[in-house]
């Protein structure tokens, strides 16, 4: 018999005041960074704003089913477009740091790549400037606040029956076996989709406990530094395909289009191996506190 004394879980009430607290204020800080950005267009300032608005998409995820319907739709639509909007930017400026790395050792000072690559940033950040102009700041303000007034006791009851404990545990388990199904064949070399698929699936399942723990107030510290550490290597490999991607609409010479995709190479098989070593070392198991 165990000597440790039964968990006291917050109540529903409480539940929902957390979710409510969590949801508005990922959107508060998300707001906050796309004035931030629209102001300096700095690229620290376009990284933040993009980490923050996937994390008011993942508590946007976990709360959907308890939101109206035509609200929820908008909301996701427009912050989901400026997610993707964003992705360019962070690309080339990932390239840039890692070809200027190597820069002197592999690759010629005289490069072409990387004066390529800034030109294709200028470009980019314009087209970017008036992505976040023409975002609808006041009007997805107002749904939000919507949404927030609506999560309530009332509101679930007619939407589902499930307790929300239930509910967040079977939301756990759904993105755990998103992550298991796909660890088998992350490591084969030419299963680059099961990977780019694992890589998000991770992601969404360490977003979820970042959330939770707020909410429920339990610590998943360290499921979520071992996530993170997945996250990490699997985020590299998916940068060296959209470096890959990079290079195919640049206009390089031969020998340095060869040079660089060599570079690329051993670093995709280098990443692979520490992927491989990750996962006999420290397996991903199940977890989720009730």
């Amino acid at each position: 018999m165990s000597s440790h004394p039964a968990r006291l879980w917050p109540d529903t009430a409480t539940i929902l005041e957390r979710s409510r607290g969590t949801f508005f204020a990922h959107w508060v800080e998300f707001i906050r960074l796309h004035q931030a950005t629209l102001k300096s267009m700095a690229p620290d300032d376009i990284h933040d704003l993009r980490v923050a608005s996937r994390r008011f998409r993942a508590v946007l995820e976990l709360l959907y089913p308890f939101v109206p319907k035509g609200t929820r739709a908008v909301l996701r639509k427009s912050v989901r477009k400026l997610t993707r909007a964003l992705g360019g930017l962070r690309n080339i400026d990932e390239a840039l740091l890692f070809f200027q790395s190597h820069i002197d050792s592999e690759i010629s000072s005289e490069s072409k790549l990387c004066s390529l690559l800034s030109e294709l940033r200028d470009k980019e950040l314009t087209r970017i400037k008036k992505v976040l102009k023409d975002f609808e700041e006041r009007k997805l303000d107002q749904m939000v606040r919507e949404i927030v007034a609506d999560v309530n006791d009332v509101s679930i009851t007619k939407r589902n029956s499930i307790s929300l404990l239930a509910y967040f545990s079977n939301v756990s388990i759904r993105q755990y076996l998103a992550i298991h199904r796909r660890l088998g064949v992350a490591v084969v070399p030419e299963r680059r989709t099961s990977r780019h698929a694992l890589r998000i699936a991770i992601k969404k399942w360490r977003y979820f406990f970042e959330i939770i723990t707020h909410i429920l107030g339990c610590d998943y510290s360290r499921t979520v530094e071992l996530l993170k550490e997945y996250q990490s290597i699997l985020g590299r490999m998916n940068d060296i395909a959209e470096f890959e991607m990079l290079l195919s609409s640049l206009k390089l010479p031969h020998d340095e289009r060869v040079n660089t995709k060599a570079i690329l190479l051993v670093e995709d098989s280098m990443l692979l191996a520490h992927l491989t070593k990750l996962i006999e070392q420290k397996p991903l198991a199940y977890t989720f506190l009730l």
